[in-house]
């Protein structure tokens, strides 16, 4: 009686690990490398994003402040509008300092302590024209009523918001931007005995002096802009400490690490005033 023999075919359980070890290896490999993309990711998109606002901001607050004097009689716009204890009368091109519903603020505490950064205390720029484009989404048929003050500030909820005002009064206020932590302005002031319309140095609103308004010839804006809600830094892209930050000569300490902050800064040139090419109204 002749028996078969059958053999018996298949892997080893030896065999079955080395594969599973295989796998599992290739699976985690190809985890991290999502993750670590996908984190990668994500913290160029908050980088981006706060990159696009303070350019859009910055976009804003040149198209209405180089407009500043255009179109303000010569007379209202003299050296003694600015003269010590001369009140505002709604006239001159740089409203009062912290005296009028749509005056600047500077955004230094008049204790003399040093400059906080909090939302509260960014600097406030404000100026006044009257003709071009309506500002803060307003007809431009506005013009035709007066002289419009503009008036750029950041709220305790971190909006910044154009606001206008004709007549003392607030006719608009329009959110532009939003997760903007601090906001600085410094004023460039032409110091040579002849001018050539270039800024020598740049001061906060309080320490220009009245007779210096005159001489008033750009607007230095910085910001400290966060990426916001949405877009979160992932943990590895997170520092230790919260950023310390140069906003024009201040320091400025992030809140927090959760997302990006970035400082940035333009110069805006008030090519309506103060030289050569500033459109004078009537006297």
């Amino acid at each position: 009686m002749q028996v078969k023999k059958y053999s018996q075919t298949g892997f080893s359980l030896l065999s079955l690990l080395i594969a599973t070890a295989i796998s599992l290896f290739l699976v985690s490999g190809i985890a991290k490398i999502y993750i670590d993309s996908k984190n990668a990711f994500n913290a160029t998109a908050a980088n981006s994003v706060t990159t696009d606002k303070y350019r859009f901001v910055f976009e804003e607050l040149r198209r209405a402040l180089i407009m500043a004097g255009r179109g303000i009689a010569t007379s209202a716009d003299s050296p003694s509008a600015y003269r010590d204890g001369q009140q505002d009368n709604g006239t001159r091109t740089f409203p009062a300092l912290e005296l009028v519903p749509d005056s600047i603020v500077s955004g230094t505490p008049h204790s003399g302590a040093e400059w906080s950064p909090a939302p509260e205390e960014s600097s406030i720029v404000s100026v006044r024209y009257a003709s071009g484009p309506a500002p803060c989404g307003l007809d431009d048929d506005t013009m035709d009523d007066g002289i419009v003050t503009v008036r750029f500030v950041v709220d305790r909820e971190g909006d910044l918001n154009c606001e206008a005002y004709l007549d003392g009064d607030l006719i608009q206020s329009q959110p532009i931007a939003s997760d903007i932590a601090q906001m600085r302005v410094l004023y460039g002031v032409d110091t040579d005995i002849e001018p050539d319309s270039s800024a020598n140095i740049y001061l906060t609103a309080d320490a220009v002096d009245a007779q210096n308004w005159m001489s008033v010839v750009s607007i230095r804006v910085s910001l400290v802009v966060a990426s916001g809600a949405g877009y979160e830094l992932p943990w590895p892209y997170r520092p230790q400490t919260p950023d310390q930050l140069d906003l024009l000569g201040a320091r400025f300490t992030a809140p927090d690490n959760n997302y990006i902050y970035k400082s940035a800064s333009t110069t805006i040139s008030l090519r309506n005033l103060h030289h050569m090419y500033r459109q004078f109204a009537d006297i």
